[in-house]
């Protein structure tokens, strides 16, 4: 084993010295002379048991040699397991050693596990089998840009999903997602993918009283405000769906004001909180109106030669408050709301006056200057 760990991409002769099984897997062995695994000595045997440097077959193969063959999906997770779960094994690697307990509490690892189910997803489904490759690697399965595509070898199989009831085209829907175009559209590794709100190794959906948490996880302040709105106590008794009774899931749509109107009326009918929209609505319109013209007005300024150093600073605070008002509107609060877009109309009015007085002085120096260019013709 010692001299497997001198194994190299270009290591061909030193590897078939002590590894008989690349003799006649030579095709599998194109794929895991890149692996990590490989790379790091971890070879044939490790996996399927028996002696590699034996050529016979029945030496190699022998039981006593603990050959196993093809692992069953089991087997995968148990041997995966054996490395994966030791702290000793994969501290010198840093990598984290409670993938096989997550597993374990996971749907997919309570159906393969618990019930036997062997459709559902192991290990080598979702990272590969021989060519395995860091996370880090673009060309990994489990690379951020990759994730979707992995998730939908077996959430896109139609026949599949039906036998569990399970809808077959999320993947489409997660395309056209604002998630979806901002990781697959953009490459944004920062943008949410499959893992990101379902977990990966313990992948359990998340119910009633996690979506928030999975949301928040990027989403902070709209997390912080919306437990400080009328609807956190109506999820924690589960009569709400937190974020996804407005905005979605795998379909979220990059949110606007309009939601009030396609949203709300959902639930309320007629009632003092579709009113409460409705205000919320006008508040954000007037912002967006009040925010372009002052953008406007400061720009066209600076083109007529005026000095607006002062007023893009109160734009920029403008700016600010506008972009505030987007996660205070999870908390759902009239009150708080109108006095940031108070404080918006504010820096609105300065930037306003500020520039009537500077064209009007302006003005006066020109005028000024007409007595002078008299005299001077």
């Amino acid at each position: 084993m010692s001299l497997v760990l001198l194994v190299s991409i270009s290591g061909w002769s030193e590897v078939s010295e002590e590894n008989q099984c690349i003799q006649c897997h030579s095709d599998l062995w194109e794929k895991m002379k890149v692996s990590i695994h490989s790379q790091n000595g971890i070879m044939c045997q490790d996996c399927h048991g028996g002696d590699p440097t034996q050529l016979d077959f029945d030496l190699a193969k022998a039981p006593e040699a603990g050959f196993i063959g093809i692992p069953n999906k089991k087997q995968i997770v148990t041997k995966c397991g054996e490395c994966h779960a030791n702290v000793e094994t994969m501290n010198f690697y840093g990598i984290r050693t409670d993938q096989l307990a997550l597993y374990q509490t996971s749907v997919h690892g309570k159906k393969l596990l618990i019930e036997g189910d062997n459709r559902v997803a192991a290990c080598a489904d979702c990272h590969g089998s021989h060519k395995i490759l860091p996370i880090s690697d673009p060309n990994s399965q489990v690379y951020p840009l990759n994730v979707p595509k992995t998730c939908n070898q077996c959430h896109g199989d139609q026949a599949l999903m039906d036998q569990y009831q399970l809808p077959s085209d999320i993947f489409e829907i997660y395309q056209n997602s604002v998630h979806g175009k901002a990781l697959l559209g953009k490459r944004d590794l920062s943008a949410a993918t499959c893992a990101s709100c379902h977990g990966s190794h313990g992948a359990i959906p998340p119910g009633v009283k996690h979506i928030s948490e999975a949301c928040g996880k990027c989403h902070i302040n709209e997390k912080k405000f919306f437990l400080e709105s009328v609807h956190a106590p109506l999820a924690q008794e589960g009569k709400f769906s937190e974020c996804i009774s407005c905005h979605g899931n795998h379909g979220v749509k990059h949110a606007t004001k309009t939601l009030y109107f396609e949203t709300c009326g959902n639930c309320h009918k007629e009632s003092a909180a579709v009113v409460l929209g409705e205000k919320l609505y006008q508040l954000l319109s007037a912002s967006e109106n009040d925010m372009r013209e002052a953008s406007a007005l400061v720009k066209r300024s600076a083109i007529e030669g005026i000095f607006v150093e002062e007023e893009m600073g109160a734009l920029e605070e403008t700016k600010t408050n506008e972009i505030a008002m987007a996660p205070l509107q999870h908390t759902l609060s009239l009150k708080r709301i109108t006095e940031l877009y108070g404080k918006l109309t504010e820096s609105v009015n300065y930037i306003k006056t500020s520039v009537k007085g500077k064209r009007q002085a302006l003005k006066w120096r020109k005028l000024a200057l007409v007595p002078v260019w008299v005299f001077v013709i």
